[in-house]
């Protein structure tokens, strides 16, 4: 592996962008889309003709085992792959799914491209804050290998099987606070369910912002040749990224798209609200088929977090006003298409409308016997009740 320390980038930039794309899986792969989303960041980079003070670094895996880090630079009008250091991610310290590979990663893009700031795309599969060994995420995709067959026809989301490796939520916090490279500006999911209140405690110390979708995201992902310029730098206008992802997605071929960036600083403040309604003894009982689903799964687990608020605590005008005032605080920036689409639930998925949208959800509600056991482990819910 080439030594960091003679790599000549001992120069600080202002800010180095971190993608990291982990094997997806198969059936579900979405190395053609990754490799896609890739291209799109390269042409914004030609667009702009370079780099400027930012550096653009990418773990990416084209088979289970196997990674490389790449350094992108603009050379002579393009953009040119710098591969700094190739993975077998069957050694026992190199694999994706512990704290120890991500901080081990983490380290080295920090030796290779130090920065002021540093952000980070997370491009695969995504299943909100449900841990890897619920057993959740293997027999939810059961369903949609079935789907292959006819898989041409139908529209595809980024939550589409992929079962090798599984990263917690709790293990990239881990990774990131142990390899010193400080809170990200922002982490960008690029996976569905990710925009949800479980995880946006869990990552607090970890980001600053949290850029994601609180739906399934089109296997397409986030339309970076129209997002790069705001997300390579040291301090985006989110208001911009959001109506960008909005633009896009409302006149794509299949025009869903559901985005929030949520406030990483807001989320403790969320949840002492969210503790003290939890103690309230006039809630309602609202049953969940009545609160604004976010996903296609029978029963529900994502909810929208701002309708399910409103409906249980309507007896609480003040911590209604309380909540409703750090909800504003947590997700100051949201955009979404009249309605989101659902591979999940048959074979041609499912579109189901918004009626009410906060950017944010929360899994109280369910009563999906396959998560509410490991919902009641979660950092967040242990906080709040």
């Amino acid at each position: 592996l080439p030594d960091p320390n003679t790599n000549g980038n001992a120069n600080e930039v202002d800010n180095t962008i971190i993608v990291y794309m982990p094997w997806s899986g198969d059936p579900g792969s979405l190395y053609n889309f990754f490799q896609g989303n890739l291209q799109d960041m390269k042409q914004a980079i030609v667009n702009e003709g370079g780099l400027g003070n930012k550096r653009l670094i990418v773990f990416i895996s084209e088979a289970p085992e196997k990674g490389a880090l790449i350094n992108v630079k603009y050379q002579s009008g393009q953009c040119v792959d710098d591969t700094l250091a190739k993975f077998d991610n069957t050694q026992p310290n190199q694999q994706l799914n512990t704290s120890r590979w991500i901080s081990s990663l983490l380290t080295r893009v920090k030796a290779y491209a130090p920065a002021r700031n540093y952000s980070m795309i997370v491009g695969c599969h995504g299943m909100g804050w449900l841990p890897s060994y619920a057993g959740t995420r293997s027999s939810f995709s059961n369903t949609l290998r079935r789907r292959r067959r006819d898989v041409e026809s139908v529209p595809l989301t980024r939550w589409f099987g992929g079962d090798t490796y599984k990263t917690d939520i709790s293990i990239l916090d881990r990774g990131i606070a142990q390899s010193g490279i400080g809170k990200m500006q922002y982490i960008l999911f690029d996976d569905c369910y990710m925009s949800t209140i479980e995880v946006a405690y869990e990552l607090r110390h970890s980001a600053h912002y949290l850029i994601g979708c609180p739906t399934e995201i089109m296997a397409h992902g986030m339309p970076y040749e129209q997002l790069w310029n705001e997300l390579s730098k040291s301090n985006p206008n989110y208001q911009n990224v959001v109506d960008e992802f909005y633009n896009f997605y409302s006149t794509y071929t299949d025009p869903y798209g559901t985005i929030s960036v949520i406030d990483c600083s807001q989320a403790d403040g969320m949840v002492n609200i969210m503790r003290q309604i939890n103690q309230s003894s006039n809630l309602v009982l609202v049953p969940p088929t009545s609160i604004q689903q976010m996903d296609g799964y029978n029963p529900s687990i994502f909810f929208d977090m701002g309708d399910y608020v409103e409906k249980r605590a309507v007896n609480e005008p003040i911590l209604l006003s309380q909540f409703r005032n750090q909800l504003n605080l947590l997700v100051p920036y949201k955009r979404h298409t009249p309605s989101y689409f659902s591979a999940v639930t048959s074979s041609s998925g499912t579109v189901y409308p918004i009626n009410t949208y906060s950017g944010i959800t929360i899994s109280d509600p369910s009563v999906n016997t396959k998560v509410t056991s490991a919902f009641a482990a979660s950092p967040y819910y242990r906080a709040t009740h």
